[in-house]
């Protein structure tokens, strides 16, 4: 059976789910509420560069159709017009009630022609990798996030992955992303990219592969499912561990808000906690 939410989040909302014939009660924590530092959501969300607000996220809260927030932590490659959150902004979106799906903008692949790219030498690639992954870390501890197996997500964008010397350096950059958020107290390390342009599958096999992925597939934007994802197989990621970008670049409007934006929609970890399942929004195959 589906179940469909609407939303009231300006107090505690007691939400019943019935996922695979079995009820089980789902409570939104309010805000102060201890709450964990990875749940694993199935519900819909949205990234956006430039929301501008606290205000703007409420306007994208209150009664939509999402749950989830792509939150972007920063990076060499975040472009400086995007919104450069502060730590008390990111306390407010957290009152607000969002789970977060925090990405970090990185140095990009080497053959493609943004201004920071990490190296073709796979050694210098891989410590590159850890660099980033200490920045991003040392991002959330600034903002007073509980760090244990949260989930952050390397924002990997396309480049060509016919050329054999830049893949490669790809996957020891990842690689090493993924060792140092490994390094206790543990982080969940993700990836996200676009299916083909960015080479998902080829990082299922690395080294120190990715915990989850978030793939961009805008091939059907009615499809939010996250079983499939184009050119990643859907044995790969299969455990909760998928995250779908299913529509691009395009304006939404909210309680009288406008933003461009993407959706999303998870079968992954965001954060905080708790788990927060739901089969109404398609994100899983019933």
């Amino acid at each position: 059976m589906r179940v469909k939410y609407r939303k009231n989040r300006s107090k505690l909302t007691l939400l019943v789910a019935l996922i695979a014939g079995l009820t089980s009660v789902l409570v939104v924590p309010t805000a102060g509420t201890a709450q964990a530092s990875v749940g694993i959501s199935q519900r819909m969300g949205w990234d956006a560069c430039a929301i501008g607000s606290t205000a703007n996220a409420q306007a994208f809260w209150t009664n939509t159709p999402f749950w989830n927030m792509g939150l972007y932590l920063g990076g060499s490659s975040y472009p400086s017009y995007c919104t450069q959150w502060s730590g008390s902004q990111v306390s407010t979106l957290r009152a607000q009630g969002w789970m977060f799906l925090p990405l970090w903008v990185g140095p990009q692949a080497p053959c493609t022609g943004y201004p920071s790219r990490f190296s073709y030498d796979t050694t210098t690639a891989f410590r590159q990798g850890r660099d980033q992954a200490v920045y991003a870390y040392n991002k959330i501890v600034s903002w007073g996030w509980d760090v244990n197996n949260t989930p952050l997500t390397y924002d990997l964008e396309v480049f060509d992955t016919s050329n054999s010397a830049c893949l490669t350096a790809a996957k020891q950059f990842i690689s090493g992303w993924v060792y140092q958020l490994h390094t206790a107290p543990a982080q969940k390390a993700g990836l996200y990219g676009a299916g083909c342009g960015s080479g998902l599958s080829s990082f299922a096999n690395i080294s120190y592969p990715p915990d989850f992925i978030h793939g961009a597939d805008w091939t059907d934007i009615n499809n939010p499912n996250t079983g499939t994802i184009i050119c990643v197989p859907n044995n790969l990621w299969t455990a909760n561990q998928r995250h779908k970008q299913y529509w691009g670049d395009h304006y939404e409007t909210w309680n009288g808000v406008t933003l461009r934006i993407d959706r999303d929609c998870s079968d992954g970890p965001v954060y905080p906690g708790p788990d927060q399942w739901s089969l109404g929004q398609g994100c899983v195959e019933a």
